[in-house]
């Protein structure tokens, strides 16, 4: 091979190197869909999470729960999902999501009702607010699939419609920012009604500052249903901000009270 013939093919070789790894070829939209299929596939090991989870427990934790845990490998059928239905609470109260969300899957798929799905989805939705990124999306997704569980049991039960838009908009996919949002809005036209949908809105509405926009839907809300609890507290809140004080005590004081029956 002469000189030149080599100069040829490295440079050859040194050109297709820089345009593998120089250059990203992707669009933002097979980047965001990328990303979205990735985080449609996180994953967590219960397990070894476990593991680590009790290292840090206090000596009375531990044994609560490793006693938890003998009953739901031993036991028989009920005392297994009594076992894992005080495991699930045990873990939230120690703020452990994903492990109490785990053991909640569990008890749902040998309930297998509506509610117990639902029940699953709403405890990993906890851990949205977690620091993590995996944690977080691993949390979104397993809620996610609790939550459509729960809706293919119980099409006609629009609490489990609203916890699953609120998933999505906690945590939303990244090329369907809204796509929460817009799932609230189609149950608010279908369920005009719902006072449930209402106060969601409504407290989303807050959360962004548009409190003319809360301020109507809590008002509707409360036409519906004058004792709710929520609509109460939080258009006490919407009015102490738009200066409505009179009033806004009113509800307050009436708030503490519904607040104390619940």
């Amino acid at each position: 091979m002469t000189r030149r013939q080599f100069v040829v093919i490295a440079m050859w070789v040194l050109t297709v190197l820089i345009l593998f790894f120089g250059f990203d070829t992707k669009s933002p939209t097979q980047e965001a869909d990328s990303k979205s299929r990735i985080l449609t596939g996180t994953q967590l090991d219960v397990q070894p999470m476990i593991m680590t989870a009790k290292e840090s427990l206090a000596v009375a934790d531990l044994a609560e729960v490793e006693r938890m845990e003998a009953l739901a490998d031993g036991g028989d059928s009920t005392q297994q999902i009594t076992a894992l239905k005080e495991l699930s609470g045990k873990w939230y109260r120690l703020t452990e999501y994903y492990i109490a969300g785990h053991y909640a899957e569990q008890v749902a798929e040998k309930e297998m009702t509506g509610q117990a799905w639902s029940i699953a989805g709403t405890t990993f939705m906890a851990g949205l607010s977690s620091s993590g990124e995996m944690l977080k999306e691993a949390c979104t997704q397993k809620a996610i699939q609790a939550l459509e569980n729960a809706i293919s049991l119980e099409p006609e039960n629009v609490e489990y419609r609203v916890n699953l838009s609120l998933a999505y908009t906690e945590n939303p996919p990244p090329n369907e920012p809204m796509k929460g949002i817009q799932m609230l809005l189609s149950l608010n036209e279908k369920h005009p009604e719902n006072v449930m949908v209402l106060t969601t809105l409504a407290r989303l509405a807050i959360k962004t500052g548009q409190f003319d926009r809360a301020q109507t839907r809590l008002e509707t809300a409360l036409e519906i249903d004058p004792n709710h609890a929520s609509a109460t507290c939080l258009l006490a809140t919407v009015l102490e901000q738009t200066g409505d004080g009179t009033r806004a005590q009113e509800l307050r004081n009436k708030c503490e009270l519904l607040t104390l029956k619940e």
